[in-house]
């Protein structure tokens, strides 16, 4: 299948020592068809993207009026207003999907020349306007991986594009604009042609960044500001899944030590598959009940962070999602005694000042049980000081979700399914 427009052209090299697929996600992405229709338009209608501003090419052409040949030259062609009436998404059971902008509406600022190719030689120029309105843009487009060619990177497509003008309005202005209006007016035929070329090119390139933002595709790790010896690995571990009425992304979402990529903390056992559109929403980010363990084992195994002088942790902290709660379950040696204790906790999760792009999320926790055997050992105190600790380790070894665009807490609702042992992040209504 030709593709007409790319979102990359090469695959960056990878720090992980092997390629993943489908059954190793931790982190899923959910689109409604409806919830995307109306995300994806107010991305385009709210400067988001920052459409206003980009520089289309120059544009030449010739006006032949018989006896003599005028050029007219627009240059300097900034888009300085741009809106959309209309998104339209369409998901059917497929490997690619329709994407339609429809009435869309652009405001072109220019300078122009006006020069003649025969004597008396008459030149003029000034600013100017292109309007371009009533405009349709449809698409086929599609998102990918190649695990020969590009593991892991999802690869944004335009399959399709074409482009139909509606109304198409020049407006000189400065010099002698006035005389040249009506003779504007003849090229325009020609202009529509160029304009069709330009704005084809143009929104392809910036339909494609949208699916970016969406999709992440040019996202395979990212290290966190907050600590930057542990890096998020995000690679996509399948193309984008399309069926009928909503589509989903499937990621790693595991964390990993930036010197020890080739750590397989996560076993198959650990895993179950993930399920999407379990709720009637717009979006929805999954996050599999391993993905929690594994950062915390990360910290654990490289920074002992769980764990101070008055105790260590054994192993890991590790956590359940039972009867939507959060149970974590912790085994340590105190006084050479062996300790369990487990502490119940709800989630928390905000869009992170420190780096504007990320959502944390974490848990806040509360005594539940403990279990030890040596009768010498004052639980009561144990149990708080255990308690004050975790809670501050949970507060610098978070879970990272990252392009928070997309992710503004408010707009959320955070639910524990105790079912599928993930946790669900439900989009409010739109």
């Amino acid at each position: 299948m030709l593709i007409l427009f790319s979102a990359l052209s090469e695959c960056e090299p990878s720090l992980f020592p092997r390629t993943l697929y489908p059954e190793d996600s931790a982190q899923s992405q959910f689109f409604s068809q409806t919830g995307i229709n109306t995300w994806f338009k107010g991305l385009l209608n709210d400067g988001s993207l920052n459409i206003s501003g980009q520089q289309l090419p120059d544009m030449i052409t010739s006006l032949n009026l018989g006896v003599t040949k005028i050029d007219v030259f627009f240059t300097d062609i900034v888009v300085a207003e741009f809106e959309v009436q209309d998104v339209r998404f369409l998901f059917m059971k497929s490997k690619t999907f329709p994407l339609n902008l429809v009435g869309a509406r652009f405001v072109l600022r220019l300078n122009w020349k006006i020069q003649q190719t025969s004597y008396p030689y008459m030149t003029d120029h000034g600013t100017g306007k292109v309007i371009v309105s009533d405009t349709d843009f449809s698409t086929i487009c599609g998102a990918e991986c190649d695990y020969d060619v590009c593991p892991n990177h999802l690869l944004a497509q335009i399959l399709h594009a074409e482009l139909k003008i509606g109304v198409l309005k020049v407006v000189l202005e400065g010099g002698t604009s006035w005389m040249y209006q009506s003779m504007i007016n003849l090229v325009l035929g020609i202009l529509q042609d160029e304009l069709n070329k330009a704005i084809s090119y143009f929104m392809s390139n910036n339909v494609v960044d949208v699916l970016n933002n969406i999709f992440q595709s040019y996202i395979s790790f990212k290290h966190l500001k907050t600590d930057e010896s542990i890096i998020k690995d995000e690679r996509f571990v399948s193309s984008l899944q399309i069926k009928n009425g909503y589509a989903y992304l499937s990621t790693s979402g595991y964390t990993y030590s930036v010197q020890n990529t080739s750590d397989e903390f996560i076993s198959q056992e650990m895993l179950n598959p993930i399920t999407v559109n379990r709720f009637n929403t717009a979006m929805e980010i999954i996050i599999a009940q391993a993905g929690f363990n594994n950062v915390y084992y990360i910290y654990h195994k490289y920074q002992n962070i769980y764990s101070n002088d008055e105790f260590q942790l054994t192993q890991p902290p590790s956590i359940e999602f039972q009867n939507s709660v959060a149970i974590l379950n912790l085994q340590m040696v105190v006084n050479e005694s062996i300790v369990k204790q487990q502490l119940v906790g709800t989630p928390y999760f905000y869009n992170n000042v420190e780096e504007s792009k990320k959502v944390v999320i974490y848990f806040d926790f509360q005594l539940y049980e403990i279990e030890c055997e040596d009768e010498s050992i004052n639980l009561q105190s144990l149990q708080q000081k255990v308690l004050t600790h975790i809670n501050l380790a949970m507060r610098k070894t978070f879970l990272i979700l990252i392009n928070s665009k997309m992710y503004l807490t408010q707009e959320f609702d955070c639910i524990l399914d105790t079912v599928d042992k993930v946790m669900r992040l439900v989009r409010k209504e739109m």
